[in-house]
């Protein structure tokens, strides 16, 4: 009978000695999908009421059909089809309550304050505005803007699946039909691409297209079936000397990264996974093929080379890997240090999740080069909601300035910061300005371009109106585009 006891007692010991932590749990579960999140990232009453509560109808630990009352029962039968949802509970009851208990514990109180930074002035530099207004519509709902690079024009794309041709005066000049939102407006080798996504709002549903532009204003469907298309690139993939589709499908839950052969229109799967954001086409390997150099968000966030090894085959190398609530919206590249090498410039900002709230992560974030594919965060500027920032020599000295927007931008306290302007400095160091812009707008979409073809580059911003107006701030009834007219030859 001792021994009997004593193995049991031994084994009991044993139990509850290798019972694991809420961190060892979390570390388990949460990395097995994207990278381990630090309760740090969010504050307590975030992680508890939002984000772990859509995490445990992910384990099981809730009854899957509560959903139906606060998502499209179309996005949630594409969810239950792909086991987003599971029938069973993944662990104990216990187990996620350590879970929980492990973020809500060591999470801070409310959300981790921004860093200190250069203030934003109202300096309007070399630059005026402009602005196209249609009165037949009181809000925004500019899905695309995009400045064609041989005429004066600027190609705008709504949400009412209609494209318009401005001119330099701003008039329209042409409506070019779509059969949904034209989010990208694409010009290579004199012909024009819309990529139309379907659905705005998140979904699975294969209802977007590839269309091409015919010279009777007409729009021609090539490619269709996409989930929710967001970028579309062009290039010899498989060296047959026709040029070949690369499209990021970035869907919810079931995206993907896909090329198609642009004789045959034959796909072919990249990478089997939600938040294709936008692509890079360079040959970066110097073996003379296109390889890509590709964003993700949603989830498993990151950065990734795609190498091209011939006859359109690809090996993913990661670059960059980046947190599941970091809100990655746009990838710029650019040599930003005069090294020769490109650089990777970042905006994160997406805040329409299970998280959202205030992160002072988010902002511009610039990735130098070490000159072999390595890459190192140089600098960052904190901006709430930052979502597009593309980098040229605006004021021709000989260095590359940014531009940027932020559509879930906190313009609160007499902030504005839905556009900022950074002026290059020299070693990483700017300016930064709002042009004197007025906060009447959400800004959703950027181009820049010499859309007035006067030998400087303009900036073009789309005002897209998304949920409740922020207090304080007054709309310019039917603002759709506003032009930064660059000024710098005159």
């Amino acid at each position: 009978m001792k021994n009997i006891a004593f193995i049991f007692i031994a084994l009991l010991t044993f139990a509850c000695n290798s019972k694991k932590s809420g961190e060892e749990l979390a570390k388990e579960n949460c990395s097995s999908c994207h990278k381990f999140p630090d309760p740090n990232l969010l504050d307590k009453k975030t992680w508890n009421d939002h984000v772990l509560v859509e995490m445990s109808y992910r384990l099981g630990m809730r009854n899957k059909f509560e959903l139906l009352t606060t998502m499209p029962e179309e996005q949630f039968q594409s969810a239950v089809a792909l086991n987003i949802y599971p029938d069973t509970p993944q662990m104990s009851v216990e187990e996620w309550q350590a879970i929980v208990d492990y973020y809500v514990t060591n999470a801070p109180a409310k959300a981790n304050p921004q860093k200190s930074k250069s203030s934003i002035s109202s300096d309007a530099y070399h630059f005026s505005q402009e602005t196209f207004i249609q009165k037949s519509s009181f809000s925004g709902g500019v899905t695309s803007v995009k400045v064609h690079p041989d005429k004066a024009e600027i190609w705008v794309g709504f949400n009412s699946n209609k494209t318009l041709v401005l001119n330099a005066n701003l008039e329209v000049t042409s409506n070019i039909r779509t059969t949904s939102p034209n989010v990208k407006t694409f010009f290579v080798e004199g012909k024009s691409y819309l990529v139309n996504i379907g659905k705005m709002y998140p979904n699975d549903q294969k209802l977007g297209s590839i269309s091409q532009v015919k010279s009777d204003n007409k729009s021609e469907k090539l490619i269709d079936s996409l989930k929710r298309p967001v970028d579309m690139q062009l290039a010899d993939f498989n060296g047959d000397g026709e040029n070949d589709f690369l499209l990021c499908e970035y869907g919810y839950e079931a995206g993907q990264l896909v090329w198609v052969d642009g004789r045959s229109k034959k796909r072919h799967l990249l990478k089997n996974q939600a938040g294709a954001r936008n692509v890079i086409i360079k040959d970066y390997t110097g073996d003379g093929k296109p390889d890509l150099l590709v964003l993700m968000a949603q989830a498993r966030e990151g950065v990734s080379l795609f190498i091209n090894k011939g006859m359109g085959a690809f090996v993913e190398k990661p670059i960059l890997q980046f947190d599941a609530v970091w809100g990655s919206s746009y990838m710029e590249v650019a040599d930003m240090n005069k090294d020769g090498a490109d650089d990777i410039i970042i905006s994160n900002g997406d805040n329409a999740d299970y998280s959202n709230t205030k992160k002072a992560y988010h902002g511009v974030h610039i990735y130098l080069n070490d000159q072999k594919n390595n890459f190192k965060e140089a600098y960052f500027y904190p901006l709430y909601g930052a979502t597009k920032t593309v980098a040229q020599d605006f004021d021709k000295d000989g260095d590359l300035d940014l531009a940027s927007i932020a559509f879930f931008t906190e313009n609160e306290k007499g902030k504005n910061e839905s556009f900022v302007y950074f002026q290059n400095q020299g070693n990483l160091q700017f300016k930064t300005s709002n042009l004197n812009n007025p906060s009447d707008a959400q800004y959703m979409t950027l181009d820049t371009g010499d859309y007035d073809k006067d030998g400087d580059l303009d900036i073009v911003v789309g005002n897209y109106q998304f949920g409740k107006t922020k207090p304080g701030i007054k709309l310019t009834p039917g603002l759709q585009v506003r032009i930064f007219k660059n000024s710098i030859n005159r």
